[in-house]
């Protein structure tokens, strides 16, 4: 609990005390009591708000607490008051005057108790059979625990199949293998790569697709058992041979080339030559253009003479 969390809760038990007389055997109410509570009232909103669709909370980001300049004077005191305490400078405290000034500052902030608020992220899925929908909403309170807003962040959906690998990537677990590992530092890296594509794509129409991209390359990477770009390329390349319709044997795959400008990674490319076999055998050479994410931008194929 950090030092304005207990200067609150200073300020709430002795308006309670104050407004329930004596409290001797009344339960103190706990920081993790309250977000006990406001779990339970987010998650209780959120079903209601889809109640034809399969509801499932994910995760809870930190509480923020906004206050008035009034609790922060109030915390900083305390902060003072405490370093003493630590220091064991009980005559320093005393002459400093701190605790004269802590009624008076305490009096200040419950005049505005008021102003007093909590917010909460909750990450959460729904579904209808056919796709899995991922919501980010934030949850205000007031200084009563009262829910007064919601704010949606983000939403995106994706296939059932990739739930588990959404996991991986949402919670930062071992993805590359079924097997129940830690996750190594170059998934870690991958997914931290990938999360911040996530967050600038945030707001725009463009993050359902490039999350869609995310769970296909992620998918690659359990197949290939590796998160090296050099063999997710390949996979995605030979995933979209298969969409083509036709009868294709690839011959060679040339070197994953990087592309870059002013040492950023700008574009990757890959030289494939493959034979067309409902063409005669008739010999092709294509060259993939990725993004960073190895999204696939550009396709040109070329028929050696």
């Amino acid at each position: 609990m950090n030092n304005f969390s207990k200067v609150l809760y200073v300020i709430i038990g002795s308006v309670f005390l104050s407004s329930c007389g004596s409290a001797v055997n009344a339960p103190v109410k706990t920081i993790e009591d309250q977000k006990a509570s406001l779990h339970k009232t987010i998650e209780e909103t959120a079903k209601a708000n889809h109640v034809l669709e399969d509801y499932q909370s994910l995760s809870f980001g930190q509480m923020k607490v906004y206050k008035p300049e009034t609790f922060v004077r109030l915390d900083s005191i305390y902060a003072i008051k405490q370093n003493y305490i630590e220091e064991n400078d009980l005559r320093g405290l005393r002459s400093s005057g701190i605790e004269e000034l802590i009624p008076i500052y305490r009096e200040e902030a419950l005049l505005e108790l008021d102003q007093v608020q909590y917010e909460i992220e909750h990450i959460y899925q729904t579904g209808t059979g056919d796709s899995i929908q991922i919501h980010s909403s934030f949850f205000l309170f007031d200084h009563k625990d009262s829910l007064v807003l919601i704010s949606p962040f983000y939403h995106f959906k994706i296939a059932p199949k990739f739930k588990d690998l959404f996991y991986a990537y949402q919670f930062d677990y071992h993805f590359v293998t079924n097997r129940n590992l830690y996750i190594s530092e170059a998934e870690w890296d991958f997914i931290r790569f990938f999360k911040t594509r996530q967050f600038e794509l945030t707001g725009t129409s463009a993050l359902e697709a490039f999350m869609q991209h995310t769970m296909r390359v992620m998918e690659a990477a359990r197949k290939s058992a590796t998160v090296d770009f050099r063999n997710l390329s390949k996979l995605l390349v030979t995933d979209h041979f298969k969409t083509l319709g036709k009868e294709i044997m690839i011959e060679k795959f040339g070197k994953l080339m990087v592309i870059e400008e002013n040492n950023i990674v700008m574009n990757y490319e890959l030289k494939v030559d493959w034979i067309d076999e409902t063409m005669e055998g008739m010999n092709k050479s294509t060259v993939f253009k990725f993004s960073p994410y190895l999204e696939i931008e550009d396709i040109k194929t070329n028929i050696p003479q």
